[in-house]
């Protein structure tokens, strides 16, 4: 019997400590109000930016070219939406903080031990990563995004203003041309007002 309590105590004492509930920013924000619950609806556009780029990042995946087609060029109306959707929609993404929209820290454990070395207490603690992360991927789906839209308007620009239009017309093909244009320089924008945004 207490053979078995001790390779049961040994066995709890081996396990892998459990994922926390948190991450590195929710611990640097523990205190202040306002920001965590920022933070918490940063969290719920990641993870609705996330689902979407992921439906394209999938068919990207799965895309087999015919023809000399390019995935950008099947997926144009695609990309060209979550472009703008991004740009032109309710909320302002340039307005997310570099450590908000990536991975720069996790969370590690400061463990307390007694003479004998049993853990009996830990904490907390954000360990900074040497270089930044995907994390919830808000910067990395944009930057992909941004990607998809700079090869799309290559594609017009190589193939002639009539190429964007269902006529062939270039007066359509050039409205959709600046528009298209419109929406890379503000994604471009965005991208780097995030990647520049360090404030706490």
């Amino acid at each position: 019997m207490t053979t078995e309590t001790e390779s049961e105590d040994h066995q709890e004492e081996e396990k892998e400590p459990e994922t926390p509930s948190f991450d590195a920013v929710d611990l640097m924000l523990d205190g202040n109000l306002k920001d965590q619950i920022n933070y918490s609806m940063v969290k719920a556009l990641a993870e609705a930016l996330d689902e979407k780029a992921g439906i394209l990042v999938r068919a990207e995946s799965e895309f087999e070219p015919q023809e000399g087609e390019t995935f950008a060029e099947v997926a144009m109306p695609e990309i060209e939406a979550m472009a703008q959707a991004v740009t032109e929609g309710c909320v302002d993404f340039s307005k997310i903080r570099f450590w908000e929209a990536c991975e720069t820290a996790e969370v590690a454990w400061d463990e307390a031990k007694d003479e004998e070395g049993k853990v009996i207490g830990r904490m907390p603690y954000g360990n900074p990563h040497d270089e930044p992360r995907e994390g919830n991927r808000i910067l990395a789906n944009l930057e992909k995004i941004l990607e998809w839209l700079v090869q799309v308007h290559d594609m017009h620009e190589k193939n002639g203003m009539g190429w964007a239009s269902p006529y062939g017309c270039p007066e359509d093909g050039q409205h959709a041309y600046d528009k298209r244009e419109k929406s890379r320089e503000r994604l471009a924008a965005t991208v780097d007002k995030i990647k520049n945004n360090l404030d706490l």
